[in-house]
């Protein structure tokens, strides 16, 4: 049998309420704590989530639901993420839905049957019917690297737009004026925010080629193709920049392949700075987003409307590195 909460008070000898008290977070005498932690060794004491839940309404678990799991933007945030829930005595449950839209409709409703307290999402598109039912059931949710068009839950993005324009700014005053892009679906927001900062700083310099942009696929076989493909078709790109890490890679590999060196041959910017891009010689220029920041300022947003916080918009800074 279950070791229960008037098992720890006979071994104990403290209350029930003191034993209560302290295993839900409430600050006991500490010779109390002493014994009752003593007591949870030796007997096995598990704490029953669940049943507290039914009771509570609050399970302490929060679902993280995101398009692609495999990515270094997916796991760093998540890292971020989990370690301050757990500070905050909650877990979570994360839920990978491959960019698909039904999957990702299944796995929302998987992460509700399992009362989780809120949701931090990273929908597959801008369409609030990603989310509706966590809405509709009081669920706290919180958006990620998106913005939706809905005001009935909180965003945190980066300034993508402006880095973007940024970067291909640093570009032209180095002299480029065949610069590339290689971005992703631009109907996803971040890619398509990255695209009209891009295209904003191209057209001002009376620079801006439709034919120069590329779709990598927001993956490293994407960035790949796209990079041999601007170098077959349009022989005299002198710069490149690649909205995302994963593609980041590709191009490089495909760089190196065509024997065009970085800084020498041709100029290049990629994004995130993270440890590998190290390993580069020279090591190449990045828009470094604050990936922990995402992570850690999400999560911090969903527990504060958990206790009953209003949706906001949060943007954050990005760098070019």
């Amino acid at each position: 049998m279950s070791v229960t909460i008037k098992d720890l008070a006979k071994e104990t000898g403290l209350a029930n309420a003191t034993i209560s008290a302290y295993l839900n977070g409430v600050p006991v005498r500490e010779y109390n704590r002493v014994k009752i932690e003593k007591a949870i060794k030796k007997l096995g004491y598990i704490r029953n989530d669940y049943a507290r839940g039914l009771k509570t309404h609050r399970s302490g678990t929060v679902g993280v639901l995101i398009p692609e799991l495999s990515n270094v933007f997916s796991t760093t945030i998540i890292t971020e993420m989990e370690e301050y829930l757990r500070e905050k005595g909650y877990g979570i449950i994360v839920c990978d839905c491959k960019t698909d839209l039904r999957r990702e409709e299944e796995s929302l409703r998987f992460l509700l049957s399992k009362m989780v307290d809120g949701l931090i999402i990273m929908p597959v598109s801008t369409d609030k019917k990603a989310f509706s039912i966590a809405v509709e059931n009081n669920i706290p949710v919180v958006v990620i690297d998106r913005k939706t068009n809905s005001d009935e839950v909180s965003h945190v993005v980066i300034d993508n737009r402006e880095i973007s324009r940024k970067a291909t700014e640093k570009l032209i005053e180095k002299g480029c004026e065949r610069i590339a892009l290689i971005t992703g679906n631009t109907e996803v927001y971040t890619a398509g925010e990255r695209k009209e900062g891009y295209e904003e700083a191209m057209r001002a310099a009376g620079l801006y080629d439709e034919k120069a942009v590329r779709d990598g696929k927001l993956s490293v076989e994407g960035g790949y193709a796209a990079t041999k493909s601007i170098l077959n078709e349009i022989p005299d790109t002198d710069a490149i920049f690649v909205t995302n890490y994963e593609m980041t890679i590709g191009s490089i590999i495909a760089l190196n392949e065509e024997g065009r060196k970085i800084g020498k041959d041709i100029e290049f910017t990629g994004f995130d700075k993270v440890e590998i891009t190290k390993a580069f010689v020279p090591e190449m220029r990045t828009v470094n987003q604050p990936l922990p920041e995402i992570g850690k300022v999400a999560a911090e947003t969903l527990i504060d409307m958990i206790g009953g916080g209003k949706p906001r918009d949060i943007i954050l800074k990005a760098e070019i590195v």
